[in-house]
């Protein structure tokens, strides 16, 4: 299974269910204390959204229509 994720992220493809951190920001400019930011690129099912487990990206199921919001 390693071998065909690193074979597709290789190829500038991301297997279908996985994520991969684009870029890592890290702000430690107020002391005591360091926010981090990170943009992630993901291959998602049909019926799952990039979301987070455990503080990682990951593709998550998705709740169903009456949970999205309307963004006008």
């Amino acid at each position: 299974m390693y071998f065909v994720l690193r074979c597709c992220v290789l190829a500038g493809q991301l297997a279908v269910g996985t994520c991969e951190i684009v870029m890592l920001n890290r702000d430690s400019s107020i002391p005591r204390r360091t926010i981090a930011r990170q943009t992630a690129r993901c291959a998602c099912r049909r019926g799952q959204i990039a979301g987070t487990t455990r503080a990682r990206p990951a593709c998550v199921d998705e709740l169903g229509p009456a949970s999205r919001v309307l963004i006008l």
